[in-house]
């Protein structure tokens, strides 16, 4: 467990923050006595708004660029695969080609 103090976490909490992500947890001290703890949260307690922003901060998805007119999706057609195609060929050779 990394140890940070309250000046040293002031100054620094940007990186502390990034530690934290990436799974590690530090520990506050003010004059050399512990305070506090920062540590990852499960993402089961995060809300679903809180789940997904943490998504969107972490690059893992992009934000939605506007309301979803579910008519509209709904009346769209449904992409179909041709004929002698499966869907996980499609994706393999999508990986394959580096997409």
């Amino acid at each position: 467990m990394k140890s940070a103090s309250v000046s040293e976490t002031k100054n620094g909490l940007s990186a502390l923050l990034d530690e934290v992500r990436q799974g590690e947890t530090v520990l506050i001290t003010h004059h050399g006595k512990p305070v506090a703890r920062i540590e990852p949260c499960d993402t089961a307690d995060l809300t679903s708004d809180e789940a997904a922003a943490a998504l969107v901060q972490r690059g893992v998805v992009d934000p939605p660029r506007g309301a979803l007119d579910v008519d509209r999706y709904l009346a769209a057609p449904v992409p179909r695969l041709a004929d002698g195609l499966s869907a996980s060929r499609v994706v393999a050779a999508e990986r394959d080609e580096g997409r």
